[in-house]
């Protein structure tokens, strides 16, 4: 950091903190609120401070956390990507600053009107404020598209300092501020790019795979063995589906589907593993405390009465607009499975394999076999509280004693409701 030409001890112990607090596990929202409680305890007269982070994330554009020196209080949020997308987003001095590439750009409020006026003064001056600084630092990443519809290259750093001291800042503060903004750019991209990590292993992992995977287990072959509740599903008649629609109606349909499917999982605290084309592959882990395995078994058969709920209310619509209905089986399992990383030393997959997993797939076919939405096995039937219908035994491949099969009665064949 280049030291403006008066010295003050404050500014630099303040700029060595914030290296320390780039290289700690410290929250961004934490750092900013004490930085803010630094620069006031200090003499600056800071109103607000904000702090935000543009995202490769596939919901969220950017990260926002802002502090308000009169509450203490700290409040962060994402910006989802429509925003970023709206006027009032696109007519603010952060976007104003992304755009152009103007890395410190101070506003004397106090002064009236200013050769670059933007709808967020309006407020600013009701509130009292003064003296509004921004800066934004470039990550470099000239030739990147992340957002649709912006400008390449405009990911990066960005943050506001604002005073409601008559006059403003001084010009020792604000050489200084400036000079802040270096490493608490570096700051911000380490914190948003591992909250990204984070969100990515989420989003394309699993809550809990993707949390094993930073905590380590990242070498092929490394994993463990648990107990779960297997919950798989398939899309019936897909082949049908993709012949007869366009592609946007079929990648549509697609995600309507996931959303019935893998969205309920998620929705009872179930783990997407895997998309298998259009299959979902997702668990239900348990143990002897905080997952109780008849609780487990319970949120798994929840959650697939409300895929199934939800698909005939999007069926519904898809009627109206002349669209075949989508269409799905579920099969529920219970078992032992080994769960971690396999694949090649340059392409992993984090995965369940064993014997338990291979009978979820089988029970399946087997249910789209008899007409049943759901299908549970015999493991499922010895530890869910509920009552099931039994459909009778049947040969599967590689299940040595062949598979007992169990739905609710509400999902029971007509033959089987018959009798």
């Amino acid at each position: 950091m280049a030291r403006p030409a008066a010295y003050s001890p404050l500014f630099d112990g303040i700029a060595s903190w914030l290296v320390e607090q780039g290289l700690h596990d410290a929250g961004l929202p934490e750092i900013v609120q004490n930085l803010g409680r630094r620069l006031v305890a200090g003499g600056v007269p800071l109103h607000r401070f904000s702090i935000g982070g543009m995202l490769l994330h596939p919901v969220f554009g950017a990260l926002d956390v802002v502090w308000q020196a009169s509450t203490d209080a700290i409040s962060s949020q994402l910006v989802s990507r429509a925003a970023i997308h709206s006027p009032e987003f696109q007519n603010a001095p952060f976007f104003h600053a992304a755009q152009e590439g103007i890395a410190f750009q101070r506003f004397p409020l106090h002064q009236g009107d200013l050769a670059q006026e933007f709808p967020i003064f309006e407020r600013l001056r009701a509130d009292g404020i003064t003296d509004y600084v921004v800066f934004y630092l470039n990550y470099g990443r000239r030739d990147q598209v992340i957002w649709q519809g912006l400008p390449q290259g405009m990911e990066g750093a960005l943050g506001s300092f604002s005073t409601r001291r008559l006059g403003g800042f001084s010009e020792l503060e604000i050489d200084y501020l400036r000079a802040l903004s270096h490493p608490l750019g570096l700051v911000i991209k380490s914190k948003t790019g591992l909250e990204l990590t984070k969100t990515l292993l989420d989003t394309y992992l699993g809550r809990h795979s993707g949390g094993q995977v930073l905590q380590g287990l990242v070498e092929r072959g490394s994993g463990r063995s648990i107990d779960c509740v297997l919950w798989y599903c398939d899309l019936r008649g897909s082949t049908a589906l993709a012949e007869r629609l366009a592609m946007e109606d079929y990648l549509a349909t697609l995600d309507e589907y996931f959303d019935c499917t893998a969205g309920a999982v998620l929705d009872h605290g179930g783990e997407v593993l895997k998309f298998i084309g259009d299959a979902v592959m997702a668990i239900f882990p348990f143990d002897e405390t905080e997952r109780p395995a008849v609780d487990m078994c319970r949120a798994a058969m929840s959650s697939a009465r409300e895929a199934i709920a939800k698909a005939e209310r999007v069926n519904a619509g898809r009627d109206e607009r002349g669209l075949p209905p989508v269409r799905f089986g579920i099969a529920l399992h219970l078992g032992h499975v080994i769960y971690g990383n396999v694949g090649t030393d340059r392409r992993l997959d984090f995965t369940v394999v064993g014997p338990a997993a291979n009978e979820a797939t089988r029970l399946e076919r087997l249910g789209k076999r008899l007409g049943t939405p759901v299908i549970a096995s015999a493991a499922f039937r010895e530890v869910f509280p509920g009552d099931l219908t039994a459909l009778g035994t049947y040969d599967a491949p590689g299940v040595a004693h062949g598979l007992d099969a169990y739905t609710l009665a509400e999902f029971a064949p007509a033959a089987d409701k018959a009798g």
